[in-house]
């Protein structure tokens, strides 16, 4: 598979378009996912404290990955990358796309001595990370934590 490509600021509106759908797919009800929309979507700053990368054409990406790096409070071993977020058009979804995300995820990790990739998914992507080989990940005050944690030991 091709490396992913740095996404730019002038293709933030395709990759803010795309999360928009794919959040529009996951199993919300319409208001969640109307107010949920805007938080995950990424503008210049983040990519300056993140790596978002996208997959296909750079005017309408197929899929977006923005990796970053956590601290001890959230990974068992260090260094340590969190999954800040995979994205698939919802057309595309079903063909692999995520797992070639993931796995440019875990290369890129390797080749810079990352020991652990950690995700907070959502519930409908519980099964997918649970598929990839990810291991849920026990916080230390689960009433506090985000409830579908997941870490990968590379």
């Amino acid at each position: 598979m091709d490396p992913l490509l740095p996404v730019q600021p002038s293709q933030l509106p395709a990759v803010n378009a795309l999360i928009l759908r794919a959040i529009d797919g996951w199993d919300l009800p319409p208001r969640v996912k109307r107010l949920a929309g805007p938080s995950h979507c990424y503008d210049e700053v983040d990519l300056t404290t993140m790596d978002i990368r996208y997959l296909g054409a750079p005017a309408m990406p197929t899929g977006v990955l923005a990796l970053e790096t956590v601290g001890v409070e959230e990974a068992p071993a260090q260094p340590a990358w969190r999954i800040h977020g995979i994205y698939v058009d919802p057309k595309a979804q079903g063909q692999g796309f995520g797992a070639k995300l993931l796995y440019d995820a875990q290369r890129r990790a390797r080749a810079e001595g990352v020991a652990i990739l950690t995700v907070r998914a959502q519930k409908d992507a519980v099964g997918f990370f649970k598929a990839q080989g990810f291991t849920p990940l026990v916080p230390a005050n689960p009433e506090l934590a985000y409830p579908h944690q997941f870490y990968y030991r590379l």
